[in-house]
């Protein structure tokens, strides 16, 4: 079969897929995935053929909470949609594609209105009810710019298509839904119904250049810190951290992200290792604890190593996740406003002292193990194709 793959080019929408990228590769399928620089490596390492657009996303500065950063991200989706429909026009006219599969956020759906294939959409965090999501959000909450209007007649006037709504850049849907986690995880798994396919987190050896050393951390007692990929002003949070855990006996590794400023960060102990990359699922097998901003792809990396987490949310799908391993016993929740050296030594602490936490990780691992992963999700695929197929 020919895939073609649409994604949001982030960490914790990429990641996720490089299992069911995987198994349509081993069976044989060709799996084209447009995608950026970033990712080019590691998707190619599972199998993908990876097809490039430009990575605005990775030069912007978003403020989530403003009325201009809402609009920047608008801009952000409408521009990016509009390479993507450029790849998928020129890919299809030497491709007949089966079916296309993409994330909740991005162009998915205005690809498969161009291309006119089936359809599925797969979640790399929790799936919110449509009332909840409408409600939080509302289809009115983003009104494009005059640059995003100028954006969209082009869309139209080139591909035919047009959102319905700038929301569905943030809640694509298709036919079926592949979700990475479990039932048991999810929140209010009961108003989910069959077409929501709960698959678990995959986690394929990553193919990837870095110059990180294990070595360092063998034998010792690591804390990781990963506060994700796309926050700001992460360099007080970490001069606060150096307060926190100089006296840590063990090994401190904080992935700064390449949006860090080192200039402002105070200089650390012999204990510390900062670096704007760390492998970060190397490390978690490594690491008896994380601090984390509760990002779902960081949570289910770090449940697949049984790593109790000390969660601080900031926003997006973050207190949502944070809130559930609350309810579970597998975490412990701090607030981003009320930070201190105190409070990170005293929930770090609270993880590692108590068993709980890794009883209560367990049992999520386990919810995870029982799932099906890609198999599963590969076999549901193939059987909704053949029911599509013979028109039922």
């Amino acid at each position: 079969m020919n895939i073609l793959m649409v994604n949001f080019p982030a960490e914790g929408h990429v990641n996720p897929t490089l299992g069911i990228v995987k198994a349509f590769a081993d069976r044989g399928d060709n799996v084209h995935y447009i995608t950026t620089e970033k990712f080019k490596e590691r998707l190619e390492g599972v199998g993908a053929i990876v097809h490039l657009h430009s990575d605005l996303l990775r030069k912007a500065s978003i403020d989530p909470f403003t009325a201009s950063g809402l609009n920047t991200f608008i801009n952000i989706h409408i521009q990016t949609s509009l390479d993507i429909l450029e790849i998928t026009k020129k890919l299809s006219e030497t491709t007949n594609f089966d079916f296309v599969i993409y994330d909740k956020f991005g162009a998915g759906e205005l690809v498969r209105d161009y291309l006119h294939i089936p359809s599925v959409s797969s979640s790399a965090s929790f799936l919110m009810p449509e009332k909840e999501f409408n409600h939080m959000l509302g289809p009115d909450s983003f009104q494009p710019d005059e640059n995003a209007e100028q954006l969209l007649d082009q869309m139209k006037a080139e591909y035919g298509v047009l959102p319905k709504n700038m929301l569905q850049f943030m809640n694509n849907s298709g036919e079926i839904n592949i979700v990475y986690t479990s039932r048991y995880f999810q929140p209010d798994s009961n108003l989910f119904g069959e077409e929501y396919v709960f698959i678990g987190p995959s986690f394929p050896q990553r193919k990837t250049t870095n110059h990180f050393s294990l070595e360092a951390l063998k034998d010792h007692k690591v804390l990781y810190i990963s506060m994700g990929t796309v926050l700001d002003q992460v360099e007080p949070f970490f001069n606060t951290c150096i307060d926190a855990f100089s006296d840590f006996e063990g090994k401190v590794v904080i992935a700064a992200g390449e949006k860090a400023d080192f200039s402002k960060i105070k200089q650390p102990p012999e204990n510390f290792i900062i670096s704007p990359y760390v492998p970060q699922l190397d490390v978690l097998n490594l690491s008896d604890v994380i601090i984390t901003h509760g990002g779902m792809n960081s949570v289910n990396e770090a449940i697949h190593y049984n790593v109790p987490l000390v969660v601080i949310p900031h926003d997006k799908d973050q207190p949502m996740v944070a809130q559930r391993l609350t309810e579970l016993g597998a975490g412990f929740r701090l607030s981003k406003d009320h930070i201190d050296a105190h409070a990170l030594k005293d929930a770090v602490n609270e993880v590692l002292s108590n068993s709980t936490y890794k009883e209560a990780i367990q049992k999520i691992n386990d919810s995870f193990q029982e799932c099906g992963g890609p198999e599963k999700a590969i076999k549901v695929i193939d059987s909704y194709l053949k029911n599509a197929a013979a028109g039922n």
